[in-house]
């Protein structure tokens, strides 16, 4: 379901997550990066129409690790 405020749309956080194949929690941490833009409604967060449209899964998704998280090398033998 979509809200509007001060002309701009929102999409409920659940809604956001699903369109992103993503959690909730994910959701909010894009929040919190302002990565996305949203709003706290009523008790729960909303995601901006916009900001999910010009969203890049693939920008965004962390560099994989060449090393184990417990060390600094990548020669330790541990991956």
């Amino acid at each position: 379901m979509i809200s509007q405020t001060n002309q701009v749309e929102y999409l409920p956080m659940a809604e956001a997550a699903r369109l992103l194949s993503t959690t909730e929690t994910r959701i909010l941490m894009l929040l919190k990066q302002k990565a996305l833009q949203g709003e706290l409604l009523d008790g729960g967060w909303v995601v901006s129409t916009a900001s999910l449209a010009c969203y890049d899964k693939e920008a965004a998704a962390p560099a994989p690790q060449s090393h184990c998280s417990s060390c600094s090398s990548s020669r330790c033998g541990c991956d």
